[in-house]
């Protein structure tokens, strides 16, 4: 298996739910339930950035690589 920073997030996300022993039938909702907790984690970085510096608008952090996935997973 490759390191965490050459993976796609939506490959990370795939492999985390593998890696759980998901059953197949759950896969597609545990696929969903981890979309949602990433982006909860995401606009909750985002909130925390606002309230550190109110006067610049902070924009959600990038998810590039598979490694942003395990950080905020």
């Amino acid at each position: 298996m490759s390191n965490a920073l050459g993976i796609s997030p939506a490959v990370m996300i795939n492999r985390i739910v593998t890696r759980n022993a998901t059953p197949l039938a759950a896969h597609l909702g545990k696929v969903a339930e981890l979309r949602m907790k990433l982006e909860n984690a995401r606009a909750a970085e985002q909130a925390q950035a606002e309230l550190l510096n109110p006067a610049e608008p902070a924009a959600k952090p990038a998810m590039v690589t598979g490694a942003d996935v395990d950080r905020l997973v």
